[in-house]
């Protein structure tokens, strides 16, 4: 799954606009009211020259400080997802939201003719999991507002973490609620450290994760931090909250991130929230089938299997 990576152009705040979000109007972004928005003649997918939106947290409020790249599905057929912007002295800028999580970028000129946009939005100083998000585009507007927030939701540490010891021992990490990963092995995790492991309940309710369908109905959902991918399968054990009989057959899911594959190779894309193994009701807990392992510490779901 080949990406290229472009900056972004971090722009200043001004005065506020006329469009809303979550019931908030956006600030008003000067770059992008001197941005030339014209289409290229020769691009026959949407033109996508900047965009603008905000970062939240649970409760609604704010997030600053917070990252957002944009992952574009652009109309020749590539794949892209954008670099953070660079200050002058060519360091990333990881710090993109201002104090009231709002952010705006200008997108390079190789990469506005696009088909589809999905956003991924972390915090790199503070516990959040990481979330992706799809973005409707609107066909005739340039400079694109997200419909809604963003929203990062609060992680925390394992409630057991076993010592790190042997890194290449399997283990079994326990996490608030009940939610256990099992047969970690340590060294065979990329993209974060055994030792930075988090993890938390997602409420189902307003603010609906942005991932899920309106029709989607789950027994739980649960999402990881930092965004680790393991070489080794890492199964899952659940809680039995709904107290399923014995044998109960359970469908798991996963959000789509960076990397995200299935058992037999296929991606599971960016902002898409899909199936990826089978579960069962064993001891009163919900137990992933041999050999199923997930994908992605990104967030994780399951529902009664069909």
């Amino acid at each position: 799954m080949a990406r290229v990576s472009f900056a972004l152009f971090v722009l200043s705040l001004a005065a506020c606009g006329d469009e809303e979000v979550g019931g908030n109007p956006p600030p008003r972004f000067p770059i992008l009211d001197e941005l030339d928005r014209t289409p290229a003649p020769a691009c026959e997918g949407i033109w996508l020259a900047g965009i603008r939106g905000r970062v939240v947290d649970a409760a609604g409020e704010g997030v600053a400080g917070a990252t957002v790249q944009h992952c574009l599905r652009l109309h020749d057929g590539r794949f892209v997802c954008t670099a953070p912007p660079q200050d002058e002295d060519g360091a990333f800028r990881f710090d993109m939201t201002d104090d009231a999580g709002w952010y705006a970028y200008v997108f390079d000129e190789a990469v506005r003719c696009v088909d589809e946009l999905a956003v991924r939005v972390l915090h790199r100083e503070e516990d959040f999991g990481t979330t992706y998000c799809h973005v409707p585009l609107a066909p005739d507007d340039s400079v694109q507002l997200l419909p809604r927030p963003a929203v990062l939701r609060d992680v925390a540490p394992p409630t057991t973490l076993p010592a790190l010891g042997d890194g290449t021992a399997p283990r079994d990490v326990t996490f608030e609620g009940g939610v256990v990963l099992t047969d970690v092995v340590p060294d065979r995790l990329f993209d974060g450290e055994y030792e930075d492991l988090q993890g938390a309940f997602v409420a189902t309710e307003e603010p609906r994760p942005c991932f899920l369908a309106a029709d989607d109905e789950l027994l739980g959902l649960y999402t990881f931090a930092p965004e680790i991918v393991s070489g080794e399968p890492i199964g899952l054990r659940l809680p039995n909250d709904q107290d399923l009989a014995e044998g109960t057959a359970v469908e798991l899911l996963v959000l789509g991130g960076l990397g995200t594959l299935r058992a037999d190779g296929t991606a599971i894309m960016e902002a898409d929230f899909e199936p990826f193994g089978s579960a069962r009701v064993v001891d009163d807990a919900i137990v992933s089938d041999p050999g199923v392992g997930v994908p992605s510490l990104t967030t994780i779901g399951w529902r009664l299997a069909e």
